[in-house]
């Protein structure tokens, strides 16, 4: 599965797709009443890489450098486009194969704006 972060694209190994509900705000009067309470569902990602070269790991954390990012994915109602909170920093375990230093095991969680 490809999926773009920034603008640009990555295949990854796995791509866990799901909607969360999120109360956002819940105040009470004195009596005990709810006011207001805003719930929304939003999506979290948890994206998992295969191996990547160092350019490739390079550019995956300055595109995750910011405190919001978009990433455009595949969902259930077609290819989406959403701003996303970045969980973790990619932080790779470093194999070599054939003399190339590869980076696996880099698992990201990303939490809708």
């Amino acid at each position: 599965m490809t999926i773009t972060i920034g603008d640009t694209p990555f295949v990854c190994e796995a791509v866990n797709v799901k909607r969360e509900l999120r109360r956002t705000d819940i105040n009470y009067n004195t009596r005990g009443d709810m006011l207001i309470d805003l719930v929304r569902r939003k999506y979290c990602l948890e994206v998992t890489f295969g191996l990547l070269t160092a350019s490739e790991l390079n550019v995956l954390r300055s595109n995750c450098e910011q405190i919001f990012v978009t990433v455009g994915f595949d969902a259930p109602e077609g290819r989406t486009e959403r701003e996303f909170h970045v969980m973790n920093e990619p932080a790779p375990e470093i194999t070599v194969i054939d003399g190339v230093k590869m980076y696996g095991g880099v698992k990201l969680v990303f939490n809708e704006k």
